[in-house]
């Protein structure tokens, strides 16, 4: 008896921080919510993108790097806890599923199956 009882008490240890340490899941509306604002991130050669996203979720998307710069626009939609984000280059339109792994006031990291690491964008106080 006293086997089972140490057993199931090192289970509880070791599972109860795991699960603490998993961040809440967060709601669509609650994600949508997050996500207005303006993010910044910065990539390979000096370049940064700033997402200026409203609450509808519409967005504009500034690309500037040493060698000029690029604009689009599109959408960003939470779905079942995804964000399916539309962009158009002119006539063009793109589909990507960004997959959440932190979102709060202040920071969002996201990943896009297409991306060879995760995305890190700091959201700029206005």
């Amino acid at each position: 008896m006293k086997k089972y009882v140490i057993l199931g008490l090192a289970i509880l240890l070791g599972t109860v921080p795991n699960m603490l340490a998993q961040p809440a899941k967060l709601s669509d509306k609650e994600i949508q919510k997050e996500l207005t604002g303006t993010w910044v991130t910065t990539w390979g050669n000096e370049q940064t993108t700033t997402n200026i996203i409203a609450a509808d979720g519409s967005y504009v998307s500034l690309i500037k790097g040493p060698k000029g710069g690029a604009r689009y626009q599109g959408t960003f939609q939470a779905t079942n806890g995804i964000v399916i984000g539309k962009a158009w280059f002119g006539k063009q339109a793109i589909t990507l599923h960004l997959h959440i792994i932190q979102l709060d006031s202040h920071e969002l990291v996201w990943s896009n199956e297409d991306a060879a690491a995760p995305s890190t964008f700091h959201k700029v106080e206005k």
